[in-house]
């Protein structure tokens, strides 16, 4: 009998990681590491409630940097994974498939910067210790939650 493909069966996690990763984990022979999110983190919205998705892109951008070794200084992401506060919004924003910048998460952490003495969250991010910066995270998703209620 030839092959109709009916019983092929696809893995469908290879086929959502994006090429280049897959080829610097080839390269690297480093193997993909999973993160691991909050559960509410990635819940949809409520309709309507843009602190809601502000508040998402917060949690997730700060556990995509919140071990030592994801972050980095100068550089809003490397090939590696590794990313800055900025980066870490921007990705955030992809996973959650956010239209356009995320603005409310931006200027979360902007005012915590700039209420820190810094001009912009990149100046925040590459003269910070990485703790500095997850506190910075933790505090603008404190003043997000607190203004949606």
């Amino acid at each position: 009998m030839p092959f109709d493909g009916l019983n092929f069966v696809s893995s469908p996690t290879i086929a959502k990681i994006p090429v280049l990763t897959r080829l610097s984990h080839l390269l690297f022979r480093a193997p993909p590491v999973a993160k691991t999110f909050p559960p509410h983190a990635l819940a949809p919205a409520p309709a309507g409630q843009p602190d809601a998705v502000t508040l998402q892109v917060l949690t997730i951008g700060r556990a995509l940097i919140e071990d030592r070794k994801d972050w980095v200084q100068r550089r809003y992401e490397t090939r590696d994974g590794r990313r800055c506060a900025v980066g870490a919004l921007r990705a955030a924003a992809r996973l959650l498939n956010v239209d356009g910048p995320q603005t409310g998460a931006t200027a979360s952490l902007l005012s915590v910067a700039m209420s820190r003495g810094f001009n912009d969250i990149e100046s925040m991010n590459d003269n910070s210790s990485h703790r500095q910066v997850i506190s910075a995270f933790d505090d603008a998703i404190l003043r997000t939650g607190h203004c949606g209620r």
